[in-house]
């Protein structure tokens, strides 16, 4: 006896597809000092002492600026001009974000982050980001329908360099 298999929703909606690329979210830092290095260094490294190149005079030594460390967040305390606002944490903020109607999802795991890394951000950079939802896929689980969603949050420094490119995987049912 053959059963027929229902064909899941499709939870990608004309409207999500038309926000794929279209950049949802900006922000530029304050300019990066020497301290802000150090201090970001001296809590990545602890216990042990960070490396001398994040430690040293820097361009108020005169010295070459200091580089920051790859996993340096200069939007960590604050970015100017930027509202502190809540964070939605809900399976639907992307779609809510950019103002589509969100799909019919409940919750949500991360599935998962690349990140690219360019030039180094050095002190006295200035960075922007630009965030985007690059692409949805819609894959088959146990339970049913899984919505793969992939953002991109792309790094610049003041001259136009890459400077970081993450893409994160969310996993959403």
């Amino acid at each position: 006896m053959a059963s027929a298999i229902a064909a899941a929703p499709d939870l990608v909606s004309e409207a999500m597809r038309g926000a794929i690329g279209r950049v949802l979210r900006t922000r530029t830092s304050y300019p990066i000092s020497a301290s802000d290095i150090r201090k970001w260094a001296i809590a990545v490294y602890f216990p042990e002492p960070p490396p001398a190149e994040f430690m040293d005079a820097g361009a108020a030594g005169g010295e070459r600026p200091l580089a920051a460390p790859h996993e340096f967040n200069p939007f960590a305390w604050a970015s100017p001009g930027a509202e502190p606002r809540r964070a939605e944490i809900s399976a639907g903020f992307l779609e809510r974000e950019a103002g589509v109607e969100p799909p019919d999802v409940k919750f949500m795991v991360n599935g998962g982050m690349v990140c690219e890394y360019g030039v180094r951000m050095t002190e006295g950079d200035v960075i922007g980001t630009q965030f985007s939802i690059r692409g949805y896929a819609q894959k088959q689980g146990k339970r049913g329908p899984l919505l793969l969603t992939e953002t991109q949050d792309r790094w610049t420094n003041q001259r136009g360099e890459l400077v970081r490119s993450t893409v994160m995987t969310l996993v959403r049912y």
